[in-house]
């Protein structure tokens, strides 16, 4: 029986669905990075590489973690010391205090605030004198606005108690503390032991002092002080200044960890200094805090618009905004100098990637000949440097993640007196971690583009003229 002819169809086939290349790029870019072992520097300039990506991200971690950890820690003690927003008033003091703060309670955002008042005058001990910056508060609010009670260290329980440390946190005695600046206490005797009140030693009102002032003064919590006010009783007979002079009580010492405050910042009672400075009810100025710090810009400018003129506002960015400015440039600088590590990582990368089309350049061309694309042999190109720039970035983000865990648990100790806090501060910022890690991929990125451009224009017929 005759075979039955048949007839190919090929317009009835199923259509083959198109497959991507992706795979086969990839095995011909990870084959160029494990290089053989007659091209063994090769392999060593490719791990050179992925070293220098991961000491560039590491290091920038580090850095960026310490410097970012300088800066809290610095806005966190200014804040402690300061408030968030000053209200003042033009022209001097601010004498409806009452008004003032009922105007500032009302605006959205306001969280706590107190009257004050600034000046600077001498403080005088048996042992020593030294300019200082007194700061009259309110003991009952001032507490909810700074952190005076927290950064309270020893001082009296009250009238006719022991000194005592506050290392157990009570805020309780520590409000006590401060609520006893307006009231005489006795002193204590030699041996810190209370005593009976004498003519010889008076009540007095007490005055907060930092812990560098302390020690400068060599006076303890009970011993007596001198505040002396310069121009305090006007022209004397040969019109000169006539000082006036206030004996005080040393009722606490606080310890900031900020050595320009320790040393020249005293706080007392807003009444006994009113009273000493013949001011009346008035205040320097309104102290505010905030619910978000960031948002203290819009609070002031609500304040200004609820009491209107001749009040005005001042929040902590202003006050500070040199030093914050220099701090932030300081880093970005440092960032910018240290990141210089992954360009040169960058730079070794290109060093690779042209010494692979060099060497690989019959391949490249039976490539070509064989029908790939200028496209497919820049992509292989390509998947080498991401290769060797996402393997860094990965390590390099994990060893730095590492050491600053490694720095916050050793808590390295500083000298107070350069920089103003005890410890090396270490805060990771996922932002910047995040940037980091990005900015050194696209910088490998980048350094890949010449060499898989080279590579993509190699003419296949001239390579391979001279195999």
């Amino acid at each position: 029986m005759a075979e039955a002819e048949t007839e190919m169809r090929f317009d009835e086939l199923p259509e083959i669905p198109e497959g991507s290349t992706l795979a086969a790029e990839w095995w011909l870019a990870w084959g160029h990075l494990k290089s053989k072992k007659s091209e063994a520097f090769l392999s060593v300039i490719t791990l050179l590489s992925v070293v220098g990506v991961l000491a560039g991200v590491a290091m920038l971690n580090w850095v960026m973690a310490v410097m970012t950890g300088f800066e809290i820690d610095m806005r966190d003690k200014i804040l402690g010391a300061n408030a968030h927003v000053i209200l003042s008033r033009y022209g001097g003091n601010i004498v409806d205090i009452d008004e003032a703060l009922e105007g500032v309670e009302a605006v959205d955002g306001v969280l706590a605030a107190s009257p004050f008042l600034l000046t600077e005058m001498m403080l005088r001990s048996p042992w020593g004198s030294t300019g200082v910056i007194i700061k009259g508060v309110d003991p009952v609010r001032t507490a909810d606005v700074t952190h005076l009670l927290e950064d309270l260290t020893e001082g009296y329980d009250g009238p006719h108690q022991l000194l005592s440390v506050y290392d157990d946190g009570d805020l309780d005695i520590r409000r006590q503390v401060i609520s006893s600046l307006v009231l005489p206490f006795p002193p204590m005797g030699l041996d810190r032991q209370a005593m009976e009140v004498t003519s010889e030693q008076p009540e007095l009102p007490g005055i907060v002092i930092g812990s560098e002032l302390q020690t400068a003064l060599q006076v303890q919590p009970g011993d007596r002080v001198q505040l002396i006010n310069p121009l305090g009783s006007g022209a004397g007979p040969m019109g000169m200044p006539t000082p006036s002079v206030r004996s005080m009580r040393v009722a606490a010492v606080f310890d900031s960890g900020m050595y320009e405050y320790d040393t020249k910042w005293t706080y007392a009672a807003n009444t006994v200094l009113q009273d000493f400075l013949k001011v009346g009810n008035s205040a320097s100025a309104v102290e505010i805090k905030v619910h978000d710090i960031e948002d203290a810009g819009r609070v002031g400018d609500e304040i200004e618009e609820q009491l209107g003129y001749p009040y005005y506002t001042r929040n902590w960015m202003t006050l500070n905004a040199k030093l914050f400015a220099a701090l932030s440039l300081e880093k970005w600088v440092m960032g910018l100098l240290l990141n210089m590590i992954v360009v040169n990582a960058g730079l070794l990368i290109i060093t690779t990637l042209i010494m692979v089309v060099v060497t690989k350049g019959r391949e490249i061309a039976i490539l070509k000949a064989m029908g790939a694309t200028r496209g497919t042999i820049m992509r292989v190109f390509l998947m080498e440097g991401v290769a060797i720039g996402t393997i860094g970035t990965v390590l390099g983000t994990i060893a730095g993640l590492a050491g600053c865990w490694f720095l916050d648990r050793l808590e390295y100790p500083l000298e107070t007196d350069v920089y103003e806090l005890d410890t090396l501060p270490v805060v990771i910022d996922p932002t910047t971690v995040a940037t980091i890690a990005f900015g050194a991929f696209v910088i490998c990125l980048l350094c890949t583009i010449y060499p898989a451009l080279r590579a993509s224009s190699l003419d296949p017929v001239e390579a391979l003229s001279y195999e």
